[in-house]
């Protein structure tokens, strides 16, 4: 299991842990004193860490001292509330019977690097979940454009939905192990997808789960590969099947749930030796 589920999953997968969900977030500070933790920062907007937009800026400088200072910071990002994890949409409808309250709204990684500023329902790409959502007013800015809220059975219509778009779903802590946010993510939009694939650091950790294919079912329609973020399927011409790298798998499940023919399944990570601790 990753490191989440050992410190927080209590014999089973952290996420599927309701306590996950039920971080007290109205907290009683005295007179000026600001936030502390995965909090720190939101009030003035300041990171507190390296980004990976520094690393990029740094790439773009070819400082070689401050590309391997900055690396080492993202791959040491553990217990710091800047992790996400891939789930699939088969944990995902577990996910929406346990946490409450939860709510659709815009999404700032598109924003940001698309220029989209998602003011509708009907354009909403990110949920957030959990006691945190009681006071997303506090943070004007990020929810511009405002919440909607959605009962467990409406959140998993929303995100079957977003699965057949052809998002992956991300899980985010925010100050462990409290998760209070579902990403709905493509690359190259999200930042801890982009991190991930283009310089292989940050906090996203893969899913418990590793893509298969089923060679005598598969009929090569090529459709999987279309749907994979995270650059580990391909067609395969002498073949002329579908073929997953198993090590650059997130186990997102979008490859599974397009399949058309029902070739591709799910396996247990930990189950295979080689790939049971390849979590980044």
């Amino acid at each position: 299991m990753c490191y989440l589920c050992e410190q927080f999953g209590e014999g089973d997968l952290w996420y599927l842990n309701p306590k996950n969900y039920a971080r007290n977030m109205y907290k009683l500070r005295k007179p000026g004193e600001g936030f502390k933790g995965a909090e720190a920062g939101l009030e003035t907007g300041e990171h507190t860490g390296p980004t990976q937009i520094d690393l990029i800026d740094a790439i773009d400088r070819g400082d070689e001292e401050d590309i391997a200072r900055i690396r080492e910071a993202l791959n040491n990002i553990k217990g710091a509330g800047q992790e996400g994890q891939v789930i699939p949409l088969k944990d995902a409808e577990k996910v929406m019977d346990l946490c409450t309250c939860i709510g659709i709204m815009a999404c700032a990684c598109r924003k940001g690097t698309r220029a989209i500023d998602e003011r509708s329902e009907h354009d909403y790409t990110c949920m957030g979940m959990g006691t945190g959502m009681l006071k997303w007013e506090r943070w004007p800015e990020r929810y511009k454009g405002g919440v909607k809220f959605l009962t467990p059975a409406e959140a998993k219509e929303w995100n079957r939905e977003m699965d057949k778009k052809g998002f992956c779903h991300l899980l985010m802590i925010f100050e462990p192990p409290f998760i209070g946010g579902f990403c709905q993510c493509d690359y190259p939009d999200c930042g801890l997808t982009r991190t991930a694939v283009d310089f292989g650091v940050g906090g996203l950790l893969k899913s418990h789960y590793v893509a298969q294919v089923d060679y005598d079912v598969c009929n090569g329609c090529g459709v999987c590969a279309q749907r994979c973020q995270w650059g580990a399927l391909k067609f395969e011409v002498t073949t002329q099947k579908a073929n997953v790298d198993q090590f650059k798998c997130y186990g997102c499940g979008l490859c599974e749930t397009g399949c058309p023919r029902g070739a591709i399944k799910l396996l247990d990570r930990v189950s295979l030796p080689g790939l049971a601790h390849v979590w980044k």
